[in-house]
């Protein structure tokens, strides 16, 4: 997947939208190492790291390291510059109407997924472990809700590419719980389901410029 964020009219991603895409990536992931950028900016690690460095520079992005953790984080500069992008991504594109609209529908699919995620945490201690069929019935209720939730994301996809991200990323995450492996449900570190739709409604309340607080 490429590239899918501020782009010019022959497809290529301009300056700003890479500043956008790498900020946003360096905010959504807390402590974000290269490939955590590239992962979430999905640009060419050359590019991350070019970025990177004119952003440290500009004081918008500084090394964090704590213990085993290590990585970019996001200034209060930053954090200024990447509000004016985002601010200046959907001026340029007439986002509001859909950004609204998108934001308005996938509330009560967030309320499912998170009253389903956190039912699965809750009955699934690892001292109690839990039932095959309920496992079953996770992974069938996530893969419905990736369904649904590319559904409501299409038409936002269409005016900003760059959220095409979530729904592919979250399939793949499902998937991989599907074969089995059912750290990709909630799993920290690494883009799993929950990850993955925390980082959308974040990106979502920010494009808007929203915080969790904001009504």
């Amino acid at each position: 997947m490429g590239a899918m964020g501020g782009q010019d009219a022959e497809g290529r991603v301009d300056r700003a939208g890479i500043e956008l895409l790498v900020l946003q990536a360096v905010r959504l992931g807390g402590v974000a190492d290269t490939d955590a950028v590239v992962d979430r900016a999905l640009l060419r690690e050359v590019d991350v790291e070019r970025t990177l460095d004119a952003a440290s520079r500009a004081g918008w992005v500084e090394r964090f390291t704590f213990g085993d953790t290590s990585g970019w984080i996001i200034t209060d500069d930053g954090s200024t510059r990447l509000a004016e992008l985002l601010r200046a991504e959907v001026l340029a594109r007439d986002a509001t109407t859909v950004l609204e609209a998108t934001h308005h529908a996938f509330e009560p699919l967030n309320d499912r997924f998170v009253a389903l995620v956190s039912r699965w945490q809750l009955e699934s201690s690892p001292a109690a472990g839990a039932a095959s069929a309920d496992k079953e019935r996770l992974v069938s209720s996530l893969l419905t809700i990736g369904e649904q939730l590319r559904e409501v994301l299409s038409e936002l996809i269409r005016v900003l590419p760059r959220f095409g991200r979530y729904p592919a990323q979250y399939a793949a995450a499902a998937e991989s719980a599907r074969r089995g492996d059912l750290s990709w449900v909630a799993g920290v570190g690494f883009l799993s389901c929950h990850t993955v739709w925390a980082e959308l409604h974040q990106d979502l309340l920010s494009t808007l410029g929203r915080d969790r607080s904001t009504p």
